[in-house]
């Protein structure tokens, strides 16, 4: 049964021999015979197969490249979080649960020298009390120094929109979005162009929220327009964790000021 349909590859439910029910990713002809995208799809293959993590999606088995390419996911019933969202707003305590282990999945990746540069619902796969960060074919080496990158320019950090670098604190933002749209129920940011929505990034800010006033004000710093004033996903990952554990509302964390501004020009 076909399960998506995508630019580079199509997705089946599939039933594998020792491993039950899986999500087979097959690419297309095309992608196969561009050495660019082939590329890109065996990398894809190489990271779900060694990178272990209990928030990433598990890669289960694959060939990375020629006509027998493939590679085989752990299955989600449930979908992806995009979808789950399409239908009903997460409850506040849910939300804190999915964020913090998508952020923990993303803390893994940096910590293996790796940013996954597209971090937005639909690449979140919703399980059993588990939330899973996928599509890991969009990972780049934090020192990449290319000017080729990947994102959602709904999810894209200001700095990237004036042709700066991917980087952690990029990533950051991109969480913040996520984070205030499942905190929220809504985007922080709209366009009906591509134009419009780069201003937004740029120059507006977040609208105001009713959350407790420590995560409203970590959430504010993870969506800070000067990357060396943003808040880290570790230091989010804090405020999270104490609301849930009930803390006193004391602010924010602390970080070191930054040394140098950001300017939008």
């Amino acid at each position: 049964m076909l399960l998506g349909l995508g630019q580079t590859a199509q997705v089946y439910l599939a039933e594998a021999p020792g491993l039950g029910q899986v999500a087979l990713k097959l690419p297309r002809k095309e992608v196969r015979q561009d050495a660019r995208l082939a590329e890109r799809f065996a990398r894809e293959v190489s990271f779900s197969l060694s990178l272990k993590h209990p928030y990433l999606v598990r890669g289960l088995a694959g060939v990375p490249l020629g006509k027998e390419a493939f590679l085989a996911l752990e299955y989600f019933p449930k979908g992806t979080l995009e979808a789950q969202l399409l239908e009903e707003r997460l409850p506040l305590e849910e939300a804190v649960k999915a964020l913090t282990q998508i952020g923990e999945a993303l803390l893994f990746l940096h910590q293996k020298g790796l940013l996954h540069q597209d971090v937005k619902p639909s690449n979140v796969f919703v399980g059993d009390r588990v939330y899973k960060l996928g599509d890991l074919g969009t990972l780049r080496p934090i020192l990449d120094r290319g000017a080729e990158y990947a994102g959602s320019p709904h999810y894209l950090a200001p700095e990237l929109f004036l042709g700066g670098l991917p980087s952690e604190k990029s990533e950051a933002y991109a969480f913040g979005v996520m984070a205030y749209e499942l905190l929220t129920g809504k985007r922080p940011f709209k366009g009906e162009t591509l134009e419009e929505l780069r201003d937004a990034h740029l120059f507006l800010p977040p609208p105001p929220t009713s959350l407790p006033p420590r995560l409203d004000k970590a959430l504010r710093r993870l969506l800070a327009k000067n990357p060396e004033e943003r808040l880290s996903i570790r230091a989010f990952l804090e405020v999270l964790r104490s609301w849930r554990e009930g803390t006193k509302d004391q602010g924010p964390p602390k970080e070191a000021k930054p040394k140098k501004r950001f300017s939008l020009f």
